[in-house]
């Protein structure tokens, strides 16, 4: 099932040319469905980039479907038990085991009770012409095992919108057994959405956030060489003159972002030149630019405030062909004062119109923040708190953060085409960068999907993660997995039995490869006295040591030290 994944990521790269530019023959269905090619042989290499993805991933998804249908996983029983009867694991949750982002030895994750059934052989049940039966090529002798037979809940009828069932399917008798068939089904669903959403981290960390996005765009549309182009954008930053933008853009690109907000016309390659409002082919990436244009201008020695409501009643009022779900408001303020709280209603419209707002606070020049921190203070005055913009940005689906200095914000505008520039880009669910030079805002509740967030690091960096609940009296769980051992690397409950802030330091004993994923996760936790939902602050910092640190200026003093580890 590994291999399946990595077919559809492998195929997904002819989705979009170097520039996220869709090719257009590759993602065509209009005049004819997909089609499997060589379906015997199950190869996806000569079909179209859009079928072949589709077919990698669900050849994949066929498994995982089949491992709740085939198992004892999700089961329950009664005694006596036996090889006619074994016992249920009645699991609700999705296997460790069966990540399959994973590149580990699963042997030790597996549980010493979880049957799948053993394939046919003399003695056995399975009918003439079925795998199983002991004249069909791959049988086995089954005798005195628990077989496929035994713990098959295939052939029932599953509601496709709701996901309930109805009858389960005859020659089934672990479906027998009330709510097993039905509880495969939940299970299945569920894993379902887990190796989904993994399939479209993978296919972002492989191409990057910028084509991956768009790869993504086009398996879900129907039409996506027209559907995946056009969003409009919003660009406020605090500034003597008024700075305001809004600007047209195929898709969502660093590079022309930070050319916005440095109050220039994005360019998006020759043949369009540059318009006041540049709408244009997309051309161009930006993995590479990490440093801020020349004129670029930000005022925070004045109080001044960008004028959010300007920009609604602009995006809003004025007619255009994109809807508001292509439409987003990106802010660079250093404002600390109630201007902002005067904002609050201005983000909230955005919210109930269905445009994203991405808020970055810069530090004035005698602050220096790095990482979360205990809220002796708030930023806004009044009745307002800070807690209330932050939660009125993140209901909009958008990002909040305050940046370290103001070489983040390359790295502020790398975090916001990550989450999804408008609701049209991505979904909650998907992981979203965590770079270096944030503190980062976000919400958790106890119906949601935990809050999830990826770096890389190399065996040559120090890395410090730090968590901090900001809503009083919230609790909870945060763990650091190393996806491709498929392991928890640090987990701790925060709010509970005193601590107030989880703090781990990854090293070169966590970091084996010269090239490691890892996913920061965090979730509501639940205990007496707690509140069931609120908002965390999450920050990175890494630092280089060995080869890396001497090209960036470090001591010898540190790299000496890190040789000997």
């Amino acid at each position: 099932m590994r291999g399946r994944v990595e077919e559809g990521i492998d195929a997904a790269d002819r989705i979009v040319d170097d520039g996220a530019r869709i090719i257009t023959p590759e993602v065509d269905i209009s005049t004819l469905d997909c089609r499997f090619s060589f379906p015997a042989l199950q190869m996806h290499s000569f079909g179209r980039a859009k079928c072949s993805a589709i077919e990698g991933f669900g050849r994949a998804l066929h498994g995982i479907q089949d491992f709740y249908a085939h198992s004892n996983w999700a089961d329950d029983a009664e005694p006596p038990f036996g090889p006619k009867n074994p016992p249920g694991l009645k699991r609700v949750d999705s296997p460790v085991f069966l990540d399959l982002r994973g590149e580990n030895d699963i042997s030790e994750q597996i549980p010493h009770n979880l049957s799948t059934g053993c394939f046919g052989g003399l003695f056995t049940d399975g009918p003439v012409g079925k795998a199983g039966h002991p004249l069909e090529p791959g049988s086995i002798d089954c005798t005195g095992r628990i077989t496929h037979h035994t713990l098959n809940k295939d052939n029932g009828i599953i509601d496709q919108v709701t996901g309930n069932v109805s009858t389960p399917g005859p020659n089934t008798p672990r479906s027998d057994f009330p709510g097993n068939f039905q509880r495969a089904v939940n299970a299945a669903i569920k894993d379902s959405r887990r190796q989904w959403r993994h399939f479209r981290e993978s296919i972002r960390r492989t191409y990057g956030t910028e084509r991956g996005n768009i790869m993504i765009c086009a398996l879900v549309r129907d039409k996506p060489a027209k559907d995946c182009y056009g969003r409009r954008v919003a660009i406020l930053r605090d500034v003597v003159k008024t700075a305001n933008r809004v600007a047209e853009m195929q898709i969502p690109i660093q590079k022309w972002l930070l050319e916005e907000l440095a109050n220039k016309p994005h360019d998006e390659g020759p043949g369009e030149g540059l318009t006041e409002q540049n709408s244009t082919k997309s051309r161009g990436s930006s993995d590479d630019l990490y440093r801020l244009h020349p004129s670029f201008d930000i005022d925070c020695d004045t109080q001044t405030s960008p004028d959010i409501g300007a920009a609604m009643a602009e995006l809003v009022n004025h007619s255009t062909p994109l809807p508001n779900n292509k439409t987003a408001v990106v802010a660079l303020t250093c404002a600390r004062n109630s201007d902002l709280a005067e904002q609050i209603a201005h983000v909230w419209h955005a919210g109930d119109e269905g445009i994203r707002m991405h808020l970055g606070i810069l530090p004035k020049k005698d602050q220096i923040p790095f990482g979360p921190r205990p809220r002796s203070q708030t930023i806004l005055t009044g009745k307002i708190s800070e807690e209330d913009l932050i939660t009125a940005v993140l209901r909009t689906g958008g990002t909040y953060s305050i940046l370290h200095n103001r070489d983040a914000i390359p790295r502020f505008v790398d975090h916001v085409i990550s989450r999804g520039l408008t609701q049209y880009d991505n979904a909650r669910d998907t992981a979203t960068l965590l770079p270096v030079g944030l503190s980062i805002s976000d919400h958790v509740d106890p119906a949601s999907e935990p809050r999830r967030f990826s770096f890389d690091a190399s065996y040559t960096d120090n890395v410090v993660i730090a968590v901090a609940p900001m809503t009083p009296k919230l609790a909870l769980h945060v763990a650091v997995r190393h996806v491709r051992k498929n392991i928890v690397l640090r987990e701790q409950y925060i709010g509970l039995g005193g601590n107030s802030t989880f703090r781990a330091a990854l090293d070169i004993d966590d970091v084996p490869r010269t090239d490691a994923w890892f996913e920061l996760e965090v979730a509501h936790a639940e205990g007496d006295g707690l509140v069931g939902s609120g908002l965390f602050e999450v920050s990175i910092e890494s630092e280089s040591t060995g080869a890396n640190a001497e090209v960036n200026g470090e001591d010898e003093a540190a790299k000496q030290e890190h040789d000997e580890l």
